[in-house]
C-alpha cells in the first residue's frame, strides 16, 4: 500500500533522528574520559566508600596475635608488604628483579598461608611491592637505588607481566581489598635530575596506564592503589592524570618536615616550631598538602580515592603527638584514607609508637644479640600512640558521596 506523502517524510524525518542520535552516541564514545568502563562500580570498591583508617605491617614475620591486637585498636585494614619475607631466590615472589620470569612457586604458597590468616582474623589487606623487575627494593639492592624500570620499557613489561601473575593467582582473595602497585616510586629523582617532573610523571603515567589494563584483563573487580611519584610526596599529585577506571586509589605519604620527622633530628627540632629555618604548625602541614585537594577540584576526584598511605616520625621527637593529632585531624577534614606507619615494626623499634620515648633495656638489646626476637615494652596509653589511637576510635562517622 502505498503511503500518503506526507507520512512517507515523517517516517524519513524520524529515521534521520535516529541514526543522528546514534552517531553522535557513538563520537561521543569515542572521546578521551568518556569510554564506557567495564569496571565502572567493582564490588570491592564499597569496602572504600567509608573513611577507612588502618596500619602497615612491614614486618619479616606476621603475628596472629598482632592482627588481633590491631583490630581491637579500630584498625580498618592493613597495607601489607612482601618484600622482608624469606626466599631461596632473590627476590620474594618476583625470583629475580633482574629477569623476571614467572612467579615462585614456594613464595606464593608462603603468602597464601598468611592471608589465610587475615581472612580468619577478617582483616583487610593492601598487597603493597617495595621494589619490582628492573626496580629492586633498595635494602636488597646494597643501599642503591634501582632506576632501571624507568629507563627500560624490557623491565616495565616484565613488572606488568609480574603483577597480571600476581593477580590472577591472588584473584578469589576477598580479603585483599587493594593492590598497590610500586611502593614510592621515583622516577623523578633517579634521572640524574635530567627528568623534568612533568617528563617523569608522564612515564610513570604511562606505566601505570599499562599496568591497570594488564590487571582488569584477569581482575575486574579489587581496586589498584596508585602512589605519585618523588617517593609519593603530595606535591608530585600536581602532575598527575587521573586513569580511566572506575577501581582507582590515589596515594600519597605524608612525613613532611622530613628534617622533623627523621630519627636523625635526634631533639634539635621540636613542633609545632622552627624546622630548619621555617615555621612548622596545622596551617603549614595542611599547606603542605595543598595539592592533594587541587587535584581533587581539578579531576573531580571523590575523597573516597584518595588514601595517605603512609604518616609517621621517629617516636622520640618531641611534640610527636601534637604532630599525629594534626596530620590526623587535616585527613579527618578532608575525608581521606590513612594508615599510619608501623604497627609493632620488627626489625626497627624507631616508629613503634606503643614503645613511646623510652630508651629500650639493655636486657632487649642482649636478647636481640643472642638472636632471639624479644617483645619489647609495650604501653597503648603512651602519648604518642594514644594519639593515633584517638584518630582509629573516630568509626566510620561519615559515609562519602
Amino acid at each position: 500500500m502505498k503511503l500518503p506523502t506526507n507520512l512517507q517524510n515523517q517516517m524519513l524525518w524520524k529515521e534521520k533522528v535516529i541514526f543522528r542520535c546514534m552517531f553522535m552516541a557513538f563520537l561521543i564514545l569515542l572521546l578521551p574520559g568518556c569510554t564506557t568502563n567495564k569496571n565502572e562500580n567493582p564490588k570491592k570498591m564499597i569496602f572504600w566508600n567509608n573513611v577507612r583508617r588502618g596500619t602497615n605491617i612491614f614486618n619479616v614475620h606476621i603475628s596472629r596475635e598482632d592482627i588481633r591486637i590491631a583490630k581491637k585498636y579500630g584498625i580498618k585494614f592493613v597495607r601489607l608488604s612482601l618484600d622482608k619475607w624469606p626466599t631461596k631466590r632473590r627476590d620474594f615472589l618476583i625470583g629475580d628483579a633482574d629477569n623476571y620470569m614467572t612467579l615462585d612457586q614456594d613464595d606464593l604458597t608462603f603468602l597464601k598461608k598468611v592471608l589465610a590468616i587475615f581472612e580468619e582474623e577478617k582483616m583487610p589487606v593492601i598487597i603493597t611491592m617495595l621494589g619490582l623487575p628492573g626496580c629492586r627494593w633498595r635494602q636488597h639492592n646494597q643501599g642503591k637505588d634501582d632506576s632501571r624500570i624507568w629507563h627500560d620499557s624490557n623491565y616495565q613489561k616484565q613488572a606488568i607481566h609480574f603483577w597480571k601473575d600476581l593477580t590472577r593467582a591472588l584473584r578469589n582473595y576477598s580479603i585483599i581489598v587493594g593492590y598497590n602497585i610500586l611502593n614510592e616510586p621515583c622516577p623523578d629523582i633517579l634521572s640524574n635530575n635530567s627528568t623534568s617532573k612533568r617528563e617523569a610523571q608522564r612515564v610513570l603515567y604511562d606505566f601505570y596506564v599499562s599496568v591497570v589494563s594488564e590487571i582488569r584483563e584477569v581482575e575486574p573487580n579489587t581496586p589498584i592503589i596508585l602512589d605519585c611519584a618523588e617517593y609519593a610526596d603530595p606535591g608530585m599529585l600536581r602532575h598527575l592524570r587521573p586513569i580511566n577506571d572506575g577501581a582507582i586509589i590515589y596515594s600519597f605519604h605524608m612525613y613532611e618536615p622530613y628534617e622533623y620527622t627523621n630519627h636523625k633530628n635526634d631533639g634539635k627540632y621540636i613542633y609545632p616550631g622552627t624546622i630548619n629555618g621555617k615555621y612548622w604548625d596545622k596551617n603549614d602541614l595542611e599547606n603542605y598538602m595543598k595539592a592533594v585537594n587541587d587535584f581533587q577540584r581539578i579531576h573531580k576526584i571523590q575523597s573516597n580515592r584518595i588514601l595517605v598511605g603512609e604518616f609517621g616520625g621517629y617516636r622520640k621527637q618531641r611534640g610527636l603527638p601534637q604532630y599525629f593529632e594534626d596530620l590526623i585531624g587535616i585527613f579527618e577534614k578532608n575525608g581521606w584514607h590513612w594508615a599510619f606507619y608501623a604497627f609493632r615494626e620488627g626489625s626497627w623499634d624507631g616508629m613503634d609508637y606503643e614503645i613511646g620515648d623510652r630508651r629500650l633495656p639493655w636486657s632487649y638489646w642482649k636478647a636481640v644479640e643472642r638472636g632471639e626476637t624479644p617483645t619489647p615494652p609495650r604501653d597503648e596509653s603512651s602519648p604518642r600512640f594514644a594519639a593515633i589511637k584517638r584518630g582509629l576510635e573516630h568509626g566510620e562517622i561519615r559515609l562519602l558521596s
